[in-house]
C-alpha cells in the first residue's frame, strides 16, 4: 500500500481525489500550509453522494455542481455559451475574487482594448488581471480532465488563505468544465454500466473496450479538437464567440492518451512548431513548464515533454491560441479508460488520473500569476507585432470570389466573421492574374490588421516544412476548400475596399415567372441546388435533370442552363399549381438559388424540354454502413453534411446487419473510410446482389480496398512500395517509425482535373478542383475511356506534405473512378470531398453520387 500526505483543513476534509482499491487512500494536491475552505461551500463528495473518482461524473452532475458553486460563492459566475446538438448547456465559469466581480465588465473591456494594436496602454493596464482558460474533455472519453473540472472549481472557490486569495485578486480564471458533454455522456454511461463492486484492471474487459463509436466525439461523430478552424458545431461557435469576447492570456487544453504512456505537457515537438507561431511563444511555453514539472516532481508523476504531440495544425486546441495571442498548452494524461486498469507503468487508477489533472490546472495557474507581467506583455506585443509583420507582407490583401454561387462565399464570410477576421465588400470590378472579380459577388480581406497570423495561416499554400511527421493534417487552405477564386493583391486602392461585413446575409432570389408557367427550372451550380431538389421531391414533384445544356428566354434575357439543371415539366405534375409554385418560391428563400418559369418547352438553344437527353431522378433513399472498423468521423462527416446541412433522411446500419437486411429499400449504400474485414461473405453477397439490381455503391478512401478484392467493382489499386530498402542500405535503428510515418498521407490539397460533363461533376464551373487528400490509397485510372471523371494531374500537390514515394503513386491517378456490376455501379473516391464539414468545395461531388449516380450511363462505366 502506498501512503500518501493530505491536507485536513479545519472543519471540512477536501477529499480532492480519491480511489478504491483494499483500502482507502487520500491523495493531495500539495496545497500550501496553511489553507482553509468555506464551510458554507459543499465539497463535490457532500454534493454527489460519493467521492469524486469513485464514479464517472455526467454533464448534468458537473452541471449542477457548478450552478451551485455559483450560487453559494461570490467569486464564481457562471453562464451558458450554447447548447450541444443534444440541447446540452455549454457551461463558462467565471472566477475571480469579489472586488473584480464587481468590476467584470470594466476588466474585460480593459484587458481586451489594451490589445488594440492601434492604440496606447492606458495608465494602470499592466496591472490588470491575467486571463487563463482552463478547459476540459474536449474529447469526451478522455474524462479525466471534466471530472477534475469540480475539483478545480471548489478549491478556486472555497479555499481561503495562502496563494489562493492572491491568484484571484491578479487573474480572471475562466473555466470550460466539459467542451464535450455529448460525448463525455456516451463515455460516462459506458464506463458506470459496466463497473463492479470489485474493481477490473483486465484489458480486454469490456469497460475497457468502448463501443463503436466511442465517446470521443460529438454527436455527429466529429473530433471537436479538429473543429478550432471549420467552426461547423455549436460547441465551438460559443466557445470560440466567448474567446474573443475575453482574449485569455493562457488557455488550456486538457486530454488523454493511450494506457501505457504517463504524462505529457509542452512544449511539444520543436521541428513541428507552426513557423507563424513567434519564438515568444515558444519560450513562454517552456517557461511555463518549469511550473508544471516542479509539481508533478513534488507529486512523483512521471512526464514528458517535446516528443510525439506537435503545434503544427493551427485548428486544436492547444495551437489555435498560439496563433491568436494566447499561450496554448495541451496536457495529455494516460489513461484509464474506464476505473482501474493495467499498464506498463502499474495498474493504473481512474483518481490518479483525475490528481494529474488538477496539479497541472494549478501549475497552470501558479505560473501565469508569477509570469504574469511577460504574458501580458507578449499578449500585448503580439498583435503589434502583427501589424509591422503585416506591413512587410507582399500581399496586402486577398480578393476572393464565388462565383455565381453566392452561398459557399456566405459560408466563407461567416466562418472567418466566427475568427474575428475583417472582411469587406469589393467595391469595383478588379482583374488580377486572369481572374475577374466584381462587386457583389466579391470580397476583400485586408491582410493589416490584428488577426494577420490567422489569415497567414488559413491563406497560405505550403509545400516546404522542417519536419516530415505531422500530428494531424498538414494543409487546410481555406479558399481552396471552399472552391473559391481568390488572388493576393500587392496593394489595395481606396477605391477597391468598400464597407465592413460585418454579419453576411445569404442570397435570396425571387421566383422569376411570367404568367402559368410550362416548366420550372433552376441551375445546379449553386452549392445548396442538391437541397433544393431533395425540397422538390420530397414534395412528390416530378422532376428532370438535365444531361445536356440548354437555354431559355425568361423575363426578356436570355438563361443558360448548364450541366445538372433541374427541369420541372408542369404536365407531369399531380399536385395543384399553386402548391408547386409554393415549393419554388421556398427554394429561392430557403436555398438561395434563382428559379424561373419557363413559358414554352423549346429551348432558345440545346436541347429541348422534352429531349430524352432530361433524365427523371428519384428520391434517394440513403445508408451508411457504420460499426467497428468502420471511421466514427467518416461516417459522421456524410451524416451531418446529408442530414444537419441538406435535410435528408441517412439510416445508419450496422454492417453485421446487411446479411439479414431487405437492402431493396435504399438506393444508395455509402462505405467510408475504414477496416471491413469484419463484413462476411453473406453480406458481401447481399450487397452485390443489391448492386446488380440497380444501386448505387459510394466507397471512399479505404473502403476501396474491401469492394475491389471482394469483386464489387472492377478497379486496380496501385501499390505503394513497402518501404524496405531494397538496397541493403544501413539505417539506424532509431528512425525505422519516424520513416514509416513520414510516407503516409495525413493530409494534404491536391490539384484534380475534372471532367465536367459527367454527372458526378454536374454544377462545377471550373475543370481544375482542390481535394483533399489524407489516404494512402492510389487507384488507376479506368480502362473505360469515360469512368474517371475525376483524374489527379501530373503535379498534384497544392499544399501540405506529400512524400515523394506516395507523390509518384498519386501522380495520373483516379480520384474516381465508376464501375459497373449488372444495373446497378460502384462509385469509387479515393480523396475525401466532405474533409471536416468545411470542404465545401467538393462535397457536391458526393452529393452528386447520390441523386444522380442512377443516371450515369452503362456504357460509360468499367465493366468485367
Amino acid at each position: 500500500m502506498m501512503q500518501s500526505r493530505y491536507l485536513r483543513p479545519p472543519g471540512v476534509v477536501l477529499m480532492l481525489v480519491i480511489f478504491s482499491c483494499s483500502v482507502l487512500s487520500q491523495v493531495d494536491v500539495l496545497l500550501p500550509e496553511g489553507t482553509t475552505y468555506d464551510p458554507a461551500i459543499p465539497t463535490p463528495e457532500a454534493f454527489f453522494g460519493f467521492r469524486v473518482g469513485d464514479w464517472h461524473l455526467q454533464p448534468d452532475q458537473i452541471g449542477a455542481y457548478l450552478l451551485l458553486l455559483a450560487e453559494r460563492s461570490d467569486r464564481v459566475t457562471i453562464e451558458e455559451y450554447g447548447r450541444t446538438h443534444e440541447n446540452r448547456p455549454l457551461l463558462l465559469l467565471t472566477i475571480t475574487s469579489p472586488a473584480n466581480h464587481r468590476n467584470i465588465q470594466k476588466i474585460k473591456e480593459r484587458h481586451v482594448r489594451s490589445l488594440d494594436p492601434d492604440g496606447q496602454v492606458a495608465t494602470g493596464d499592466d496591472k490588470l488581471p491575467v486571463v487563463v482558460w482552463l478547459g476540459y474533455s474536449i474529447h469526451g472519453n478522455e474524462s479525466s480532465g471534466s471530472n477534475a473540472a469540480p475539483l478545480v472549481a471548489y478549491y478556486l472557490a472555497s479555499a481561503q488563505g495562502g496563494r489562493v486569495d492572491q491568484w484571484l485578486s491578479d487573474m480572471v480564471i475562466l473555466l470550460d468544465p466539459m467542451i464535450n458533454p455529448d460525448g463525455l455522456n456516451r463515455f460516462a454511461h459506458w464506463a458506470n454500466m459496466h463497473k463492479g463492486k470489485e474493481l477490473v484492471a483486465d484489458p480486454l474487459s469490456r469497460e475497457h473496450r468502448e463501443a463503436w463509436p466511442g465517446g470521443r466525439t460529438n454527436h455527429y461523430w466529429f473530433d471537436l479538437n479538429r473543429d478550432w478552424l471549420p467552426v461547423q458545431h455549436p460547441e465551438t461557435v460559443g466557445r470560440l464567440a466567448k474567446y474573443y469576447e475575453w482574449r485569455p492570456t493562457v488557455l488550456t487544453d486538457h486530454h488523454e492518451m493511450d494506457t501505457d504512456a504517463t504524462f505529457f505537457f509542452q512544449p511539444g515537438v520543436p521541428s513541428r512548431t507552426n513557423p507563424l507561431t513567434p519564438p515568444r511563444n515558444v519560450e513562454l511555453t517552456d517557461r511555463l513548464a518549469r511550473f508544471h514539472a516542479r509539481a508533478m516532481d513534488r507529486a512523483g508523476a512521471l512526464y514528458f515533454t517535446r516528443e510525439r504531440f506537435d503545434d503544427f495544425y493551427i485548428g486544436k486546441g492547444s495551437s489555435y491560441p498560439d496563433i491568436t495571442g494566447c499561450v496554448g498548452i495541451l496536457f495529455e494524461q494516460a489513461s484509464a479508460r474506464g476505473h482501474l486498469h493495467e499498464s506498463e507503468n502499474g495498474v493504473l487508477r481512474f483518481p490518479f488520473t483525475i490528481r494529474n489533472q488538477i496539479l497541472t490546472s494549478l501549475s497552470t495557474l501558479e505560473g501565469a500569476h508569477e509570469l504574469r507581467g511577460e504574458l501580458l506583455a507578449y499578449q500585448r506585443d503580439f498583435y503589434r507585432s502583427a501589424l509591422r509583420e503585416a506591413g512587410r507582407d507582399p500581399v496586402q490583401a486577398y480578393v476572393l470570389s464565388g462565383g455565381a454561387d453566392g452561398a459557399r462565399l456566405y459560408h466563407f464570410v461567416e466562418l472567418l466573421r466566427r475568427h474575428q477576421i475583417e472582411v469587406h465588400q469589393l467595391r469595383e470590378e478588379i482583374r488580377v492574374a486572369g481572374q475577374k472579380f466584381s462587386p457583389g459577388s466579391a470580397i476583400l480581406v485586408p491582410t493589416r490588421q490584428r488577426q494577420y497570423r490567422l489569415i497567414e495561416a488559413l491563406f497560405e499554400k505550403r509545400t516546404d516544412f522542417q519536419d516530415s511527421i505531422f500530428y494531424d493534417v498538414s494543409a487546410w487552405t481555406l479558399p481552396l476548400a471552399f472552391g473559391l477564386n481568390y488572388a493576393g493583391l500587392s496593394s489595395v486602392p481606396g477605391n477597391l475596399q468598400g464597407t465592413v461585413v460585418d454579419s453576411p446575409v445569404f442570397p435570396r432570389w425571387n421566383l422569376e415567372v411570367e404568367g402559368p408557367p410550362y416548366a420550372y427550372a433552376l441551375e445546379w451550380s449553386g452549392y445548396y441546388a442538391p437541397r433544393a431538389l431533395n425540397r422538390i421531391l420530397k414534395a412528390g414533384l416530378h422532376a428532370r435533370i438535365a444531361t445536356k445544356p440548354f437555354s431559355a428566354e425568361v423575363g426578356g434575357k436570355r438563361v443558360r442552363f448548364d450541366y445538372g439543371s433541374v427541369v420541372i415539366p408542369m404536365s407531369l405534375q399531380s399536385i395543384a399549381p399553386d402548391s408547386v409554385r409554393r415549393v419554388m418560391e421556398a427554394i429561392g428563400r430557403a436555398d438561395g438559388l434563382p428559379v424561373y418559369g419557363l413559358s414554352t418547352g423549346m429551348s432558345a438553344d440545346g436541347v429541348d424540354l422534352g429531349s430524352s437527353s432530361l433524365r427523371p431522378v428519384s428520391l434517394p433513399s440513403v445508408m451508411i454502413v457504420v460499426g467497428a472498423g468502420v471511421s466514427p468521423t467518416g461516417v459522421g462527416e456524410i451524416w451531418y453534411l446529408l442530414d444537419k446541412r441538406f435535410g435528408m433522411v441517412v439510416s445508419l446500419v450496422e454492417h453485421s446487419l446487411l446479411k439479414r437486411a431487405d437492402l431493396s429499400r435504399y438506393s444508395v449504400i455509402i462505405m467510408v473510410d475504414g477496416d471491413y474485414s469484419a463484413v462476411d461473405s453473406t453480406s458481401r453477397e447481399a450487397l452485390k446482389g443489391w448492386i446488380q439490381k440497380g444501386g448505387t455503391l459510394i466507397a471512399l478512401e479505404d473502403a476501396l480496398r474491401w469492394v475491389i478484392s471482394n469483386n464489387l467493382a472492377k478497379a486496380t489499386i496501385r501499390k505503394l512500395h513497402s518501404g524496405k530498402d531494397s538496397t541493403g542500405e544501413r539505417r539506424p535503428y532509431e528512425i525505422a517509425p519516424q520513416y514509416a510515418a513520414a510516407r503516409r498521407i495525413t493530409g494534404a490539397i491536391c490539384r484534380v482535373s475534372a471532367d465536367r460533363t459527367h454527372p458526378l461533376l454536374f454544377g462545377y464551373q471550373d475543370s481544375v478542383l482542390s481535394i483533399f487528400r489524407a489516404a494512402n490509397v492510389f487507384l488507376e485510372p479506368s480502362g473505360n475511356s469515360y469512368a474517371t471523371p475525376l483524374m489527379h494531374q501530373h503535379d498534384p500537390l497544392v499544399s501540405g506534405y506529400i512524400n515523394k514515394e506516395p507523390l509518384e503513386q498519386l501522380k495520373k491517378s483516379a480520384s474516381i473512378t465508376v464501375t459497373g456490376l449488372g444495373s446497378g455501379r460502384a462509385i469509387l473516391i479515393a480523396d475525401n470531398p466532405c474533409f471536416r464539414g468545411f470542404w465545401y468545395g467538393t462535397d457536391r461531388i458526393l452529393l452528386n453520387g447520390i441523386f444522380l449516380g442512377e443516371i450515369i450511363g452503362p456504357a460509360t462505366m468499367e465493366r468485367e
